[in-house]
């Protein structure tokens, strides 16, 4: 399995770096939330779908920038989900590149989180495209409803890796314990196949299990919250959960 370098983080099958959202609406709130995130956080993502002015490309402009001086060198993930996608945002292809494209012109993000369906849409061009100005891209596919079978989630990951991410990611819905299970068994062995760092997660109560486990299933990622903000992919406080992995270690 290849790991990815991102400023000072090694994405790789040892222990999982923490990885904290941010999901202000206002300008005031995300850099709040950035300065709490930064106490904790190894990675930030902004998931940028919860903010109010992010069609307002003069207002996204001065929010980049003033996160990432906030941040200073924390890695950080742009993710701009969609409404199909659990997201928060329901807006046009067009529209979905063009924000895109300008927080990867910045120059201020590290990585872009991409759903793995949009790309079919957009060609495996506008990857290269983001990769040719150093962001590296992780390929997400997110399922709300189940756990599918194992030969579709390896399909999934193969996908990823045949569009050119540098990450591959998977967020599934487990209906009992065994489907939390056979998701970590699922990236396990995924490394022996898939050349990518992997991402997974097990959404729920019960998928709570598989954000401490990275440094079994080898996922090189885990999402932890701010205090009082859980929300599904990252349901343990970031705090707790470094405590835990550390421990687990």
């Amino acid at each position: 399995m290849m790991d990815i370098q991102v400023r000072d983080v090694r994405f790789d099958a040892g222990k999982p770096k923490i990885c904290v959202p941010i999901m202000g609406a206002t300008f005031e709130e995300i850099i709040e939330q950035a300065i709490q995130a930064k106490k904790v956080a190894e990675v930030i993502e902004w998931r940028a779908d919860y903010y109010e002015d992010i069609l307002d490309d003069e207002k996204l402009n001065t929010t980049l920038l003033a996160l990432r001086d906030e941040i200073r060198n924390i890695p950080l993930i742009f993710n701009l989900r969609m409404a199909e996608a659990g997201g928060q945002i329901d807006i046009s292809l067009t529209q979905y590149r063009h924000i895109n494209e300008f927080a990867v012109s910045s120059r201020t993000i590290d990585l872009a989180d991409v759903e793995v369906s949009i790309v079919d849409q957009l060609s495996t061009s506008f990857i290269k495209w983001m990769q040719s100005l150093g962001v590296k891209v992780i390929l997400s596919y997110y399922n709300f409803e189940e756990t599918p079978e194992d030969a579709v989630i390896l399909f999934r990951l193969n996908l990823t890796e045949h569009c050119g991410a540098d990450i591959a990611k998977i967020v599934l819905q487990p209906q009992n314990e065994a489907d939390v299970l056979r998701q970590m068994e699922i990236a396990m062995k995924a490394q022996t196949f898939v050349s990518l760092p992997i991402i997974s997660v097990s959404l729920g109560r019960i998928g709570k299990f598989s954000q401490v486990s990275g440094s079994l299933d080898g996922s090189c990622m885990a999402y932890g919250c701010l205090a009082g903000q859980a929300y599904p992919d990252a349901q343990i406080e970031a705090e707790k959960l470094a405590v835990m992995i550390d421990e687990l270690r």
